[in-house]
């Protein structure tokens, strides 16, 4: 990967069907460091809001493979640059989470963090009902509690 990309912020949120799809997740992505095509890193929160319970680990592996598919699809089969994606944050639900809602978002980072790079430009909200007008909202690990 060229440059390091920060502040990505990936939004896969639909809840009007069934099953729900809900996964918000914050990361930043850059050059793979051991040489692999593809680095994936939890730098999780202890917890992650939103039932305040660490991300369950079924998530988090599909994210990773989301990304790791996205990068693939782009490079024909390979990722098209060596990219280690460090996981900063996420929210979830009981009811409408699950591992194929957190896959997508992975997808979802990849094309955004693809697009970063080729228009060298800074990170946008992505995903399903991303905000693109808006502003990248704070991690909640950040946000100050009162």
């Amino acid at each position: 990967m060229p440059r390091t990309v920060s502040g990505v912020f990936v939004r896969n949120v639909l809840q009007t069907a069934c099953p729900g799809y809900f996964a918000l997740v914050w990361l930043d992505a850059g050059p793979a460091l051991s040489g692999a095509d593809f680095e994936f890193v939890d730098d999780l929160p202890a917890t992650c809001p939103r039932p305040d319970a660490p991300l369950p680990e079924a998530f988090r592996n599909a994210f990773a493979e989301g990304v790791r598919v996205g990068l693939e699809a782009r490079g024909k089969g390979r990722s098209v640059h060596a990219t280690r994606i460090v996981l900063r944050d996420a929210l979830w639900s009981e009811i409408d989470s699950n591992p194929w809602s957190f896959e997508v978002a992975g997808r979802y980072a990849a094309t955004e963090v693809l697009a970063c790079v080729r228009e060298d430009r800074a990170p946008r909200q992505a995903g399903r009902n991303a905000r693109t007008d808006r502003p990248i909202p704070p991690m909640p690990s950040t946000r100050t509690r009162g």
